[in-house]
């Protein structure tokens, strides 16, 4: 019973694909333009969190010990601090460390020759994400022995400063683009839905003859379905055909070019690329669930 029923739906679908395949292609291709549209606002707030991320590691936090603080003690601090939940990395620099890259990286530092080691020992941190920055500022100014933090929980919290209006460009691109995304998801699964729609209104007397006959509602919508999940797939597998290539290129392109942008790795694309899938997948299955759902709240009027 179960083998024929499946037998029923692939043979209904494979004859629904073939007798509308004008609505089929309009369907794709909604889905792809669709999909490419949401697929690239994906992309660009992946590269913006790439991007937030990388400047997130530069943004360094230095804690400084008092100068008669032990080292002993300041190198287990350090070991503590890289432990903490909010921190990616961190390392005890020592002073003549300090000492040594100050008169290698800063101009006129032949200046500095022959001068006394004014540096302490410090920790050098660097926190997971930019808005935890003044989280690891505070905590480090809590530390025993530390005297001084750059940048400061203050200092980070400044509205003037560019850690402040790097997390506020953040939280403005990332929530645009989570509405933008909903939008258009929205606008595929009406659209999707209106034109299984019109294909249902072609069919209404098959829905209408299958009910006679005791059909269940499962097998009568199960062809439509899996029409709209195969509309999805193939309308998201052509997006992808579009947008992945053009991502890996322009990638290769402002690596050459602007190399201080950072962008989505390629490994990282196939995941994505099997996520948009299944997303066009339930964009499909959505939209003709709502059409169908329609026809069988109750029995069409026979209209002869």
């Amino acid at each position: 019973m179960i083998w024929n029923a499946i037998d029923f739906i692939l043979r209904e679908t494979a004859l629904h694909l073939r007798r509308e395949r004008l609505i089929a292609i309009s369907t794709i291709s909604t889905i792809a333009v669709l999909m490419l549209v949401l697929g690239s606002m994906l992309l660009f707030l992946l590269d913006i969190r790439q991007w937030t991320f990388r400047f997130g590691d530069i943004v360094e936090v230095r804690a400084f010990f008092e100068r008669n603080y032990a080292r002993a003690e300041a190198e287990k601090a350090a070991d503590e601090v890289a432990g903490w939940p909010e921190v990616r990395n961190a390392r005890f620099v020592s002073k003549e460390e300090g000492w040594r890259w100050l008169k290698q990286n800063i101009a006129g530092s032949n200046q500095l020759k022959g001068l006394d080691n004014p540096l302490s020992d410090c920790i050098s941190v660097h926190a997971k994400q930019p808005e935890l920055v003044s989280e690891v500022s505070s905590k480090l100014e809590g530390l025993p022995g530390v005297k001084t933090v750059i940048p400061g929980r203050a200092e980070s919290k400044n509205k003037g400063g560019f850690l402040y209006a790097l997390i506020q460009f953040k939280r403005i691109v990332t929530w645009a683009g989570v509405v933008v995304s909903a939008l258009v998801a929205l606008a595929g699964i009406f659209i999707v839905h209106n034109t299984i729609r019109l294909a249902l209104h072609s069919r209404w007397r098959e829905i209408y003859i299958m009910q006679l006959i005791g059909a269940g509602r499962g097998v009568i919508a199960a062809p439509f379905l899996l029409e709209g999940m195969i509309h999805g797939a193939l309308g998201t597998l052509l997006a992808c055909c579009l947008l992945l290539p053009a991502h890996m290129y322009l990638r290769s392109a402002s690596a050459r070019s602007v190399p201080f942008i950072t962008m989505l790795p390629d490994k990282d694309l196939v995941p994505f690329g099997l996520g948009v899938l299944l997303g066009g997948i339930v964009l499909g299955l959505t939209g003709s669930a709502f059409s169908v759902r329609r026809y069988l709240r109750r029995k069409p009027e026979w209209h002869a």
